[in-house]
Formats: structure tokens, sequence, C-alpha cells
């Protein structure tokens, strides 16, 4: 199957070397751990992709199924919905329920409803998987995930509940691959389940995984787990860690659950802690999974549920019939559709000085913020733009066209929806080309006022020295 013409083009010259300048350096690695996944040589190191040095200069596996460097939504949305999306917000999908577990083992130990764990202990009994690449915890550390490969029961139930950091799950496929395990199932964060379609849809001649089932869960951002538990809660707060049972993010606190306590920290102190590339993410609701799952929409204790491919339909179907859920049609979709648009619509801005800096250079006011949203945007179509700022399409198309004709953008056609695209200029080049303009200009207005001004003086010399006698 194809992959992305630039990718296609260059493959041969692309390595880690690109991944780290491209993604790694910039701030905008996820930690999802696909390029771990399907490389031996790259290793996790302060939540970050390392390669050791006996790697193959030549492999460009990595970079090519980085979902931060290239995710054709697009493409794959058509090959796994059979269709590109409607929904803006939500992305494709069949329908929209609140679920809850009936089982009693796994509602003393999940999140919410326990649906992941519910999809995934049906999964592995039925014979349907051998294995599930999640987030599990560590051995040493009950509160750190790391990646693991859920092959019983046990696993899962042990592996309930979030814990809001950083996770290389797709790392996970090593591991599978070693223990000769095939059929798999994933659960994992909006980048992850990225990461695992781009190696679904796009390696089958190198990694013989047969999938069958992508889950996706709900996610706003991933914190650092060393900032965040290790040098802030006990570090700096002195809270210690070693007898916390879950941790849940409700009410705008972070809580750490004690058996007989919880101890309550204002959501806002652990914003720092974020992961930088969170930031940028604008995928709430995992939209390329076969079903996705989170808390938002449904009451406490339920899970909504949004079953988009028909993959997807058929499995919770077949989870339903053997009365393994609770289903109910109470979702709030505005709040979800809501979140979902905030995390879209959440992009960063650039300064008010940098704002009038450019302005100085020609640009309209509505010029300067468009090209501030394609600074921070990934190649976004008209659509993209429109939802975000609320105005008309034409009003875009014309700050577009006079961002194109002034050099500071460049519209090219996307090879797989032939739908057009927009893409910024460099900065630096702006400002260059920007600066000789205006020092032109000023040369210009230097010539024929200097020559206005000089006339004026000099006929007024006489009077000017007899007034200063």
């Amino acid at each position: 199957m194809e992959i992305n013409p630039i990718l296609e083009t260059r493959k041969e010259e692309l390595a880690f070397d690109d991944l780290d300048y491209y993604v790694i350096k910039k701030g905008l690695c996820t930690g999802c751990g696909t390029c771990a996944g399907i490389c031996s040589h790259i290793e996790f190191e302060d939540n970050l992709p390392s390669v050791n040095k006996i790697y193959d200069p030549y492999c460009s596996s990595c970079i090519q199924f980085c979902p931060q460097f290239y995710t054709p939504f697009s493409k794959i949305e058509k090959t796994v919905f059979g269709t590109t999306r409607v929904d803006r917000n939500l992305g494709c999908y069949d329908h929209i329920v609140s679920a809850r577990s009936t089982s009693d083992s796994i509602l003393n130990v999940c999140q919410d409803g326990g649906v992941v764990s519910t999809i995934s202990t049906y999964l592995l009994e039925a014979g349907i998987v051998d294995g599930i690449v999640m987030s599990g915890i560590s051995k040493e550390d009950p509160l750190k995930p790391v990646p693991i490969v859920a092959t019983m029961e046990k696993h899962v139930i042990d592996a309930a509940g979030s814990r809001y950091c950083v996770c290389p799950v797709v790392m996970g496929l090593r591991e599978a691959f070693e223990k000769d395990i095939r059929k798999i199932a994933i659960v994992g964060t909006a980048c992850q389940v990225q990461g695992i379609r781009k190696v679904e849809l796009f390696s089958e001649d190198h990694y013989p995984f047969d999938i069958k089932a992508v889950i996706g869960v709900f996610c706003y951002e991933n914190f650092l787990y060393d900032d965040l538990f290790k040098n802030f809660i006990e570090g700096e707060l002195e809270i210690e860690l070693k007898d916390v049972k879950a941790v849940k993010i409700r009410h705008n606190a972070f809580e750490l659950h004690r058996t007989h306590e919880i101890n309550s920290i204002p959501l806002k102190t652990v914003y720092k802690h974020v992961n930088g590339a969170c930031t940028v993410c604008r995928d709430f609701t995992a939209e390329l999974a076969d079903i996705s799952v989170g808390a938002i929409g449904s009451t406490a204790g339920w899970n909504t549920v949004i079953v988009r491919s028909k993959r997807g339909k058929s499995l919770f179907e077949e989870v339903i019939d053997n009365n393994l859920l609770l289903l109910s049609d109470k979702v709030d979709i505005d709040n979800l559709t809501r979140m979902a648009h905030y995390k879209k619509a959440h992009v960063e801005e650039i300064s008010t000085e940098a704002a009038k800096f450019l302005r100085e250079l020609g640009a309209g006011e509505f010029e300067v913020q468009v090209y501030g949203l394609l600074l921070s945007l990934n190649a976004p179509r008209l659509e993209t733009i429109n939802e975000i700022l609320h105005v008309s399409s034409d009003e875009i198309e014309q700050a577009l066209e006079t961002l194109i004709e002034r050099g500071w953008a460049t519209r090219v056609t996307d090879p797989y929806t032939v739908s057009h695209i927009y893409l910024p200029e460099k900065p630096e080049i702006i400002i260059n080309n920007g600066m000789k303009k205006l020092n032109n200009k000023l040369k210009q207005l230097k010539r024929s006022v200097l020559s206005e001004l000089t006339s004026l003086y000099m006929r007024r010399i006489s009077e000017i020295y007899a007034l200063k006698e």
C-alpha cells in the first residue's frame, strides 16, 4: 500500500537522524512508542526515543511510521471506515452509547465503567486475539505506566485504571513479535492509535501482525511521570506515593486515592508537567480507532462508547450479546463534542509582539491570525481553519490568497483526498524578505523625502542663521 509520496521519494535517505531532527528535537514526540515497537535498536530514555550504536543508518521505518511526522488521516479514514469524516469534532462513527461492565471483578478496579477491560478480556477469552498491547504498571513503581502484552484476564485486571502519564504503548509490538504473538489488539490514546494504524495499513510486508481490534481511549493530555510524581508530588509537596491505590482527575483536582484517604492537588498546579507535544494534539477521542471509550458525556461509573468501524461494531455487538455490558442512551453528546472541539481549537498562538511585528511588514490583522494558525496546525484544510476561527469560508479563503500572494504560504493538493491543504513559509524567510522590502522602501523614501526637505531647508537657511545670531 502506498505511503506519503514525499516519504516514498525520500525513504532511502530518511533515517533516525531525521526523526531526531523533525520530531524529537522540535518537542513533538508524544512518546507513543511506535518507533521502538518496530525497531529493536530504539529504546526510550526520559520519555524520548534514542538509538543504539549498531542501528542501520539507512533504515527509515522509525520516521515513516511516526504519527507526528506524517499521518494521512483522510487516507486512513477511507481505508478503515470506507468514508471520510462528516463530524469534524468526533470523526467517523456508527453510533454513540453509554455502557458499564457487568463484571464485579472489573468494576472493583476500573476507572469508570470498565468497558475497555471488559472488551479486552472478551477478546482474549473468545480466542479472537492471543495478546493485547496496552498500558500496564511497573513492578517497581505501581503508578508508572509501562507497555505490556496482556495474554490473560489477570493481566487486564491488573492493568485497569488510568495513570495519566506518557507510556510508549506501541513499543509492546516488539514483545509480541519476540513471543511469536501475531493475533493482537491494541488499547491506546490517539497518538498510539495513529501509530498502530500506520503500522497496520502501510507495513504488511514487514511486520506480520494480524490486528483484530484497535481500542482508543479519550485523552486530553498526558503528564511526564518523573516530573509530576517524583519531582513535584513526592519531592516538592512531600506526599508519599507508596500507598496510592488509584489516580483520578475530577472536580478540577488531581486526586491520589489511598485506602482511607484522598490527597487532592489543584489541577492548575500540575499543568506545567504536561508533555509538551500533547499541547499540539487535536484528537481527543482517538478518531482512528475501531471503538473509542472515555468518561466525558456519561454519568459517574459509566463509559461513553463511540462505535466507529464495521469491525468495531461487530465486536461491540458480540460483547453485548454475551451480557458483558449494560447499555444506556443517556449520553451528553453536546458536552463530548464541546470537549473534542475545545482540544481542536486549542492551538498555540503567536505573541502580541510577534503579531505586531508581522503587521509592520504589511500584513493585515486577520492575515496574521491565519498565518499563526498555519504555523500551529499540521497542513490544515480550509475546513479545519474554519472550525477554529468561526468565520466565513470566503473570508478565510481571501486571507489565504493574500498570504500566498505575499509568499507567506503555499497551497498544495493532498494526494489522497485531492483537496487543498495549506503550508506556512518559514518565518525566517518571511522576515528577511519583509526587511528587504522595507529597506528598499525606506531608501526610496529617503531619496525623495530627503530631497524635498533639503530643498526646503536651503530656501530657509538664511532665516535660520539669522535667528541663531
